[in-house]
């Protein structure tokens, strides 16, 4: 026994359909949209501003991960495996950077009108702990046998 199955789209259905797809490309249309801010390249920077690389070394070897910082700003990057580093904004004559790293002693570098590279060596902080304590006191309990 074969039966046969007619589905017939009422066009009530047709015109719902229709109406919803137009509704849903108006919405889309009119929804705002981000998109991200215009980056110059290096051929566009002006002459009063410039792109910052440079290599930052202890005294055998480049330092990874020491932070550089424009002072006064959040704009940073960090070294690589190597030391180096190139600042990913734009910087200008009379700009300070700071680098910083654990255990060495935090550098300011002004940015001067002929500065493209920076070759900078960082050098150890001595950290002293005062109020060590003494281990020539022996420990006594004060309990009561």
């Amino acid at each position: 026994m074969i039966s046969t199955l007619n589905i017939t789209q009422k066009p009530t259905s047709k015109i719902l359909n229709v109406f919803g797809l137009l509704l849903l490309l108006t919405v889309m249309s009119l929804h705002p949209m981000y998109g991200q801010t215009a980056t110059r390249s290096i051929s566009e920077v002006t002459s009063s501003e410039k792109v910052i690389k440079g290599i930052v070394s202890d005294e055998t070897s480049g330092l990874e991960g020491v932070n550089i910082i424009q002072q006064g700003t959040t704009n940073g990057t960090v070294t690589n495996e190597k030391g180096e580093f190139t600042f990913p904004n734009t910087l200008k004559a009379g700009d300070i950077l700071l680098f910083s790293y654990l255990g060495y002693k935090t550098q300011k570098v002004e940015i001067k009108d002929d500065t493209t590279f920076i070759t900078l060596i960082l050098t150890e902080d001595l950290i002293e702990i005062s109020g060590a304590l003494q281990s020539v006191k022996p420990y006594t309990s004060k309990r009561k046998n």
